[in-house]
């Protein structure tokens, strides 16, 4: 389209003919588009001014988002458009936040939580949008654990309904029986307790030496650790040790001792040896 300008010069008396050029839809820059309905249009006439914005995700980093068209050219535009930052998201207690791609628009950030912990609710990757961090951060809450095994002929403490992460009971048994395995047991990562000990009865027969008497130590019932100390009788030497302890399986530790008969080693035989006479023992008394 042509418009045609009449410029009448009195001074002159002449008349100066000058044409007016369209423009062709504006390129505008990176990440950025024509705003409201401009972007409908494909040719744009002179003195058109027109507006650009940032695309969704960018925002404006200075200069003017205007251009306007003049004889056929649009001047130029300097609005500038950055990735928008959505920056520091906090901290989760008992967690970690990282920021593996980093903080702009289409990043996402990772959150783990420490060994103990789960995260509620389970949404370990936030996305970076337009307007922000498209999610609030999860919280990373305590493994818990139920009650623990229940040991016959044994006890434990502290009784409760359900125990954190870490969190120890204690055992001990009743009467006359004797703890085997561990004093304690704590509530795992996995929310389950380690495996309990148990309550045994120990009782060690009272050893059958031969030849052999008990000098020192425990009476019967031997119960456990009890120790005993043997001696042999005259006339036999020991082969192991003399003393013995009652182990948590019943039994006498180390093994039981022997007594062997001492055997008399034999006397050497000795031979008499008489020197012969001689002249001078020879018995003169006769003469």
């Amino acid at each position: 389209m042509f418009v045609t300008y009449f410029l009448l010069l009195s001074s002159l008396g002449l008349v100066i003919t000058t044409q007016a050029q369209d423009c062709s839809k504006p390129a505008g820059g990176d990440n950025m588009g024509l705003k409201g309905d401009d972007i409908l249009l494909q040719t744009f006439p002179e003195g058109k001014q027109v507006t650009f914005a940032c695309n969704v995700g960018y925002v404006t980093a200075g200069g003017s988002p205007s251009s306007t068209c003049t004889a056929g050219t649009w001047t130029p535009l300097t609005l500038k458009c950055e990735r928008r930052d959505c920056g520091f998201a906090g901290e989760v207690d008992n967690g970690n936040v990282d920021y593996p791609e980093g903080t702009h628009f289409g990043d996402r950030l990772v959150v783990t939580c420490n060994t103990g912990f789960y995260m509620v609710p389970n949404k370990g990757q936030i996305l970076c949008g337009a307007q922000g961090w498209m999610d609030s951060l999860p919280v990373c809450e305590v493994v818990t654990c139920g009650p623990p095994p229940v040991v016959v002929n044994g006890v434990f403490s502290p009784v409760k309904e359900s125990y954190d992460y870490r969190e120890v009971v204690q055992y001990k048994c009743q009467n006359d029986y004797t703890l085997n395995g561990s004093i304690s047991i704590s509530c795992s990562e996995h929310g389950t307790f380690g495996p309990a000990p148990t309550c045994v009865l120990v009782r060690c027969e009272d050893p059958n030496i031969a030849n052999g008497e008990q000098v020192d130590g425990s009476r019967p019932p031997h119960g456990y650790n009890s120790t005993v100390t043997y001696e042999c009788k005259s006339g036999y030497v020991m082969e192991g040790g003399c003393s013995l302890t009652c182990g948590i399986d019943s039994q006498w530790s180390p093994g039981l001792p022997t007594c062997q008969r001492i055997t008399p080693s034999p006397k050497p035989t000795t031979t008499t040896h008489s020197p012969p006479k001689t002249p001078d023992n020879y018995d003169i008394s006769w003469l």
